[in-house]
């Protein structure tokens, strides 16, 4: 999943970089079920990390209304630009039935994801600050 992209573009990212592929430099390899794309394995990694609760922002899954595929515009050539997009809607409904013991809120603006709850940001992060402060009380 978008070793290219990586390989150019880790070296500006300062967070933890968290690979389910062999030979990826600079990358910690996990035995994460794999997600065939990167939010699908994003969402298996935190469940695999102990996660029974995710919140999903920006999980469109789909192209805008004039075509563009990023928000930011294409990557230039050989960065990959969401080609693989049609495979994505069966990848999160595989990753659906392996996050059966996780609850998932899809807090995003526009989604063709329909297989999660719909749910406010706002919401959603007050009800974890809710949850936060019963615990701590």
């Amino acid at each position: 999943m978008d070793r290219k992209w990586w390989q150019v573009m880790q070296p500006q990212f300062d967070g933890e970089c968290v690979t389910v592929a062999g030979n990826v430099l600079r990358a910690t390899r996990t035995n994460a079920p794999k997600g065939g794309n990167s939010g699908a394995g994003a969402m298996l990694l935190a469940r695999h990390r102990g996660a029974t609760r995710i919140v999903l922002l920006g999980y469109d899954c789909q192209y805008a209304p004039d075509g563009k595929r990023h928000w930011h515009g294409n990557h230039r050539n050989g960065l990959g630009n969401a080609v693989s997009l049609p495979k994505f809607y069966g990848q999160f409904e595989e990753a659906r039935d392996r996050l059966y013991d996780v609850e998932v809120i899809n807090c995003s603006r526009a989604t063709a994801l329909d297989m999660w709850p719909r749910g406010r940001l706002e919401d959603e992060l007050a009800e974890d600050r809710q949850r936060s402060l019963r615990r701590a009380g």
